[in-house]
C-alpha cells in the first residue's frame, strides 16, 4: 500500500510538473516574441532618428553651399567653375549647379552639365517637380523627377538667388543623384527597414529605398494615396497622435498598419525646417524566422526536461535501493564543493602507494579570501569555492588525479605523476585558470592562488610529512602570491630561518637588541628641518636583520603593536632628550605599521607615549603608507582628525607606488607627500622619472603640502628636486642614517654651517 501510495503521489507530482513546464513553454515563446519585437522597434526607432538628421545634415550642407555660389555669383556675374569642379568632387550626391531668372531662362551653369540646357525653361525642368511657389528664405526640395538633360533620376533643390539689394531676380539650384543617396541607406544598413521620404504639403515622394528602377516612374509621378495617409492618420489617432502633433515636436512616431494586409511595423518623424517626412517601415513577418528557431529550442528543452524528470521520478522511486551508496558518498565528500573530503586522503594516497604510483602533493590556498568572506559575506565566499573548485577539476583533465577540500580555503591535489617539468607547466597553467575572473551574482571577483608541490617518493614517504612540507612551501609562496614552490631542502632552511627570526624577535625588545637610526631630513637652505626614526635590529644570535625581513614577520604574528609602541617610546625620548642637550627644534617622522595604526586605542597609544617619553612642544609627524587604506577610510578618518588637534602632522610614505594615492589625498588631512625613492633614482637620465616627480611636487604645493623626497643619492638629484620646489630632502648625499650620538655631532655640524 505505501509504495502504491508512493507511485501514485510521485507521478501526481509530475503531471504537475508537466503542466507547469507546458505553461512556462508558452510564456516564454510569448516572452521572445516581445523582445524581439521591441528589438526591432528600438532599431526602426534609431534609424528613423539617424537617417532624418543624416538628411538634414545633407540638405544643410548643401544649402549652404548654394549660399555661397549666390554671393559669388551676384558679386561677378560669373561661376568660378573650379570652385564647382572642387564642390562636385567632393560632393557624389550632387549632379551639378544652374542658374535661372525669374522669368525661366538659364543664367548660368557648372561645367559639368552640358550646353544644351542654356535651351532649356525652368518651367520644363523644375516647376513640375516642386508642386509649390518659390520661396525667399528657404532650401526647397522636389518630388523626385527624371532628368531630361541627364536621364537620370534626381532631387531636385532649389533657393532664391538674390541680388545686392536683397530682391529675388531668379533661383539657384542642383538635384541630389537619387540613387546615389538611396545606396547610402541599403537594406542591411538600415536594419531591414525600408526608407520612403515625403514631402510635407502633398505627400510626394523623393526617395524610397525599397523600390526598384523600373518602378520609380509609377512611384515618384504621385502623391500617397488617400487611402495611405487616411491609414497613417488613424494608426496615430489610436495612439492620440496625430500628423499636426508630430509637426509641432519632431518626434519619433511607431504605430502597426497593414496595408494590403501585411502586417507593418511603420515609424514616421517630421523635419520642421525642410518640412520632409521620414517613413520607415519594415515587415513584422522577419520575426517569424527566429522566434521559430526559439521555439524549437525552447520545445527541445521542454521535451529535454520531460524525458529527464521522467528519469528523474523513475530514480527517486528507486532511491531505497541505493541508501549505502548515497550515504557512503555524503561521508567521503565535501557538501559544498563536492570533492573529495580529507578524511579520505588517506585512503586515496594509500592507494596510490600500493599501486607503487608516484605521485605528487599541491597544497593550494587561496590568498586573500578572508576579504572576500568578510567583505561580501559567507555565501559569496561560498560560491567561489564552489567556482574554485570547478576550475581545478577541470584540470584533471590533462592529469590524472583527485582534489580534496583540505579545509576551508585550502585544498589538496593529488597528481598521479611527479615529473618535475610535467607539474611545473601544470602548476603554471592551474594558477593562471585560478586567476581569471569569477562572476558571481553579476560581481566580478578576482583571486589568485598560493602552491606548495611536495613529490613522492622524492620528498618523503609519509603523507603527514608531505603534507607538511607542501603546506611549509605554499606559506613561502604566499608571501608573493600567485606563485607556485617546490619543496627543496633551501626552501626548508629559509622555513627554518624564519621560525628562528620569529621566536627571537619575541625576545628582542627584553634583550635590548633593537635600536634606533635617524635620517636627517634638510630644506632648499640645507637646514636640518627633521629626523625619520629607522629601526635596527640586532640579534645576539642571528647577527643583523634587516627591517623589510623582521617588520613582516611582526605584522604577521602580531608582535607589531608591541614593536611599534616601543619605537614610538624610544624615539620620542631619545629626540626629546637630545634637543633639550642642544636647545634645538626639528621634527620627529615615525613610521608607522598599518597593524599597529588600526588599533582602537592607537591615538591614545600615541598620547601617552609623547606624554610619558616626548614633549608636547616636541614637532612630531607620523608617517603612513597607501596601503592603510585598504581599511575603512570612515574608521581612520576621526583619528586623523585628533592627530591635527594636537598638532601632529600626518605624512604619506611611498607615494604613487600604491593604487589609493589620490583617494588617500581627497579623504585624508595629508600634511606632507614623500617622494618614493624609487622615483627619484632616475631623474637624471629618465624624463618620464622626471616628469612624475615634477607632477608630484606641484600636485603638493597645489594642496598646500610640504613635499619630502627620499633616496637623494648625488648633487643632480638635489638639483633637479631644488628646481621643482622641493621642500625637504633625504638621503645619502644629505647623510646616512645615523644613531642618536651621531645625530649630535651632525645637529651641531649644521648648526655650524648656519
Amino acid at each position: 500500500m505505501k509504495i502504491f501510495s508512493l507511485n501514485k503521489n510521485t507521478w501526481l507530482i509530475y503531471y504537475c510538473l508537466i503542466a507547469i513546464s507546458s505553461l512556462l513553454l508558452i510564456t516564454s515563446i510569448n516572452a521572445r516574441y516581445d523582445e524581439l519585437l521591441s528589438k526591432r522597434q528600438d532599431e526602426q526607432f534609431y534609424v528613423t532618428k539617424i537617417v532624418k538628421s543624416d538628411i538634414h545634415g545633407i540638405l544643410t550642407h548643401y544649402e549652404t553651399m548654394l549660399d555661397l555660389i549666390n554671393e559669388d555669383f551676384t558679386e561677378d556675374e560669373h561661376f568660378n567653375q573650379f570652385i564647382l569642379e572642387r564642390i562636385l568632387q567632393k560632393s557624389e550626391l550632387l549632379i551639378g549647379f544652374v542658374i535661372f531668372n525669374l522669368d525661366g531662362t538659364l543664367l548660368a551653369k557648372s561645367d559639368n552639365l552640358p550646353d544644351s540646357l542654356y535651351k532649356t525653361r525652368s518651367s520644363d525642368y523644375f516647376d513640375n517637380g516642386f508642386h509649390g511657389s518659390l520661396e525667399k528664405d528657404r532650401l526647397m526640395i522636389s518630388s523626385a523627377i527624371l532628368s531630361p538633360v541627364t536621364n537620370k533620376w534626381i532631387i531636385p533643390i532649389r533657393k532664391t538667388l538674390l541680388d545686392n539689394n536683397g530682391e529675388v531676380r531668379g533661383f539657384i539650384a542642383s538635384a541630389i543623384i537619387l540613387d546615389n543617396l538611396k545606396n547610402k541607406w541599403s537594406h542591411a544598413q538600415a536594419f531591414g527597414n525600408s526608407i520612403m521620404l515625403t514631402l510635407d504639403h502633398n505627400f510626394y515622394q523623393f526617395l524610397h529605398t525599397g523600390m526598384p528602377p523600373e518602378r520609380y516612374n509609377a512611384t515618384f509621378a504621385h502623391p500617397l494615396t488617400e487611402e495611405q495617409i487616411t491609414e497613417t492618420e488613424t494608426a496615430l489617432k489610436a495612439q492620440n497622435l496625430s500628423f499636426n502633433k508630430l509637426r509641432a515636436n519632431n518626434a519619433v512616431a511607431q504605430v502597426m498598419m497593414s496595408p494590403s494586409d501585411i502586417p507593418l511595423l511603420h515609424s514616421l518623424s517630421y523635419d520642421s525646417k525642410y518640412k520632409f517626412w521620414v517613413h520607415t517601415s519594415r515587415p513584422l513577418s522577419d520575426i517569424n524566422q527566429p522566434l521559430l528557431y526559439t521555439a524549437i529550442y525552447y520545445f527541445a528543452l521542454y521535451l529535454l526536461f520531460l524525458s529527464l524528470t521522467f528519469l528523474l521520478f523513475k530514480w527517486i522511486l528507486n532511491t531505497e535501493k541505493s541508501k549505502l551508496t548515497a550515504l557512503t558518498y555524503i561521508t567521503e565528500h565535501d557538501d559544498l564543493t563536492g570533492c573529495f573530503n580529507r578524511t579520505v586522503l588517506g585512503r586515496l594516497v594509500g592507494r596510490l602507494k600500493r599501486h607503487q604510483q608516484p605521485f605528487s602533493l599541491l597544497y593550494i590556498d587561496l590568498d586573500n579570501f578572508k576579504n572576500i568572506n568578510d567583505s561580501f559575506g559567507h555565501k559569496y565566499g561560498d560560491i567561489l569555492l564552489q567556482e574554485v573548485s570547478r576550475k581545478i577539476q577541470e584540470s584533471l583533465r590533462t592529469i590524472p588525479g583527485n582534489l580534496v577540500r583540505y579545509s576551508g580555503d585550502e585544498f589538496v591535489l593529488l597528481l598521479e605523476n611527479n615529473n618535475e617539468d610535467v607539474i611545473r607547466g601544470f602548476a603554471k597553467l592551474l594558477l593562471r585558470n585560478m586567476a581569471k575572473p569569477y562572476s558571481i551574482n553579476n560581481n566580478s571577483f578576482y583571486i589568485t592562488s598560493s602552491i606548495g608541490i611536495t613529490r613522492y617518493p622524492n620528498d618523503a614517504k609519509s603523507l603527514d610529512t608531505l603534507i607538511s612540507y607542501a603546506e611549509n612551501s605554499m606559506a613561502m609562496a604566499k608571501s608573493t602570491k600567485n606563485q607556485y614552490i617546490f619543496f627543496s631542502q633551501e626552501v626548508h632552511q629559509q622555513l627554518l630561518k624564519q621560525a628562528k627570526i620569529e621566536q627571537a624577535l619575541h625576545h628582542a625588545i627584553e634583550n635590548n637588541e633593537i635600536s634606533l637610526a635617524y635620517q636627517p631630513q634638510l630644506n632648499s637652505q640645507s637646514k636640518l628641518c627633521g629626523v625619520e626614526a629607522l629601526v635596527r635590529w640586532q640579534s645576539s644570535d642571528l647577527g643583523f636583520i634587516p627591517p623589510e625581513v623582521f617588520i613582516p614577520i611582526a605584522e604577521q604574528t602580531g608582535l607589531m603593536p608591541k614593536l611599534g609602541q616601543y619605537i614610538l617610546n624610544k624615539s620620542m625620548y631619545e629626540i626629546t632628550a637630545l634637543q633639550k642637550k642642544l636647545n634645538t627644534r626639528f621634527s620627529l617622522a615615525i613610521n608607522v605599521s598599518v597593524k599597529q595604526f588600526i588599533q582602537l586605542n592607537f591615538f591614545d597609544v600615541l598620547t601617552q607615549s609623547i606624554e610619558d617619553f616626548g614633549d608636547k612642544s616636541l614637532p612630531l609627524t607620523i608617517e603612513i603608507t597607501e596601503s592603510l587604506f585598504i581599511e575603512s577610510v570612515d574608521v581612520l578618518l576621526p583619528v586623523f582628525e585628533k592627530m591635527k588637534q594636537h598638532q601632529i602632522s600626518l605624512a604619506l610614505d611611498d607615494f604613487g607606488t600604491g593604487y589609493s594615492s589620490l583617494s588617500m589625498l581627497r579623504e585624508a588631512p595629508i600634511d606632507e607627500l614623500k617622494i618614493d625613492k624609487s622615483f627619484v633614482d632616475h631623474i637624471t637620465e629618465n624624463n618620464v622619472d622626471k616628469a612624475m616627480v615634477k607632477s608630484i611636487i606641484s600636485m603638493g604645493k597645489n594642496l598646500n603640502m610640504r613635499v619630502l623626497a627620499e633616496g637623494i643619492e648625488t648633487l643632480e638629484h638635489a638639483k633637479i628636486l631644488s628646481k621643482y620646489g622641493c621642500d625637504l630632502f633625504q638621503g645619502y648625499y644629505i647623510s646616512k642614517p645615523l644613531n642618536i650620538e651621531e645625530l649630535e655631532v651632525y645637529v651641531n655640524t649644521i648648526r655650524k654651517r648656519h
